[in-house]
């Protein structure tokens, strides 16, 4: 009843807090400030957009980021999704225009592809971190990494490339396309760290799949970064509204409270 108490008028009428429960997430906007109406929509605007990310149904970030998400882009008059397209596959599909732009990527990001307009408001901060399964292994920063260490990280993580790229050996340095992978081969001892995001990483961990995931700790952060929006150009004209309408959001107080309702309904434990 806390969490309700402390959500603003956009109020919750049912809450998922796990799949035995059989309840779905439905927002209903009540009349004031904080749930504003849609923007009026240019004729030649999409309903409907098709948002490239980690679209793992019980992560707490995609939920918390498909909250964020369905908000805004109803204030634009329009309806969202989020597809799950790994990492590597995504820049041709943007580059193709076949999906409408990017949730969440670095700021950086953007330099190397122009095909992408960024949200210049920031929607969530991602920590990357080093994990290992390895008792023995005590590293606390990047100097104490050996230069034979057999590394590994997400595929198309830029963070975790550039990181391990300074220290590791090319033949020792590997990639996989699934957080799921990384943890597995950790478990295995067929890699000795593996870099990706936290919340990746702890969802995993915090699954139930693998009884013996709790073996899986974290050596260091590697960094904390903020992470933007990516629209396709053709979106382009969009992209101010739709950093208004975040930063309108963090106002209001909607990205806190989103935030809490995605660790309610994951499960998670605050």
């Amino acid at each position: 009843m806390s969490l309700m108490k402390s959500l603003p008028p956009c109020v919750v009428r049912k809450l998922s807090v796990g799949p035995s429960a059989g309840l779905l997430l439905l927002l209903f906007c009540a009349a004031g400030p904080v749930c504003s109406a849609p923007d009026q929509v240019p004729a030649e605007q999409p309903r409907h957009f098709v948002m490239a990310g980690d679209a793992t149904p019980n992560a707490i970030a995609y939920k918390w980021g498909l909250l964020i998400g369905q908000e805004a882009f109803r204030r634009l008059g329009a309806t969202m999704e989020i597809t799950n397209i790994p990492l590597a596959r995504r820049n041709a599909m943007v580059e193709a225009g076949a999906i409408d732009g990017e949730m969440s990527r670095i700021y950086s990001y953007g330099d190397s592809h122009p095909e992408l307009v960024r949200v210049e408001e920031s929607l969530m901060d991602f920590t990357f971190s080093l994990f290992t399964a390895q008792p023995e292994r005590q590293i606390r920063q990047l100097a104490d990494l050996p230069a034979n260490t057999v590394a590994e990280y997400r595929r198309g993580i830029l963070v975790c490339e550039n990181f391990l790229k300074q220290v590791t050996m090319p033949e020792h340095l590997s990639t996989v396309t699934a957080t799921e992978q990384g943890v597995k081969k950790l478990l295995a001892g067929r890699t000795d760290v593996y870099c990706d995001i936290e919340a990746f990483v702890d969802d995993v961990r915090q699954s139930g799949e693998r009884k013996d995931a709790g073996r899986v700790r974290k050596l260091f952060d590697v960094a904390t970064v903020p992470t933007y929006t990516y629209l396709y150009k053709k979106h382009a004209a969009l992209a101010p509204r739709l950093a208004a309408i975040f930063k309108q959001m963090k106002a209001q107080g909607l990205f806190a409270a989103y935030r809490k309702q995605a660790e309610l309904s994951a499960g998670a434990r605050p």
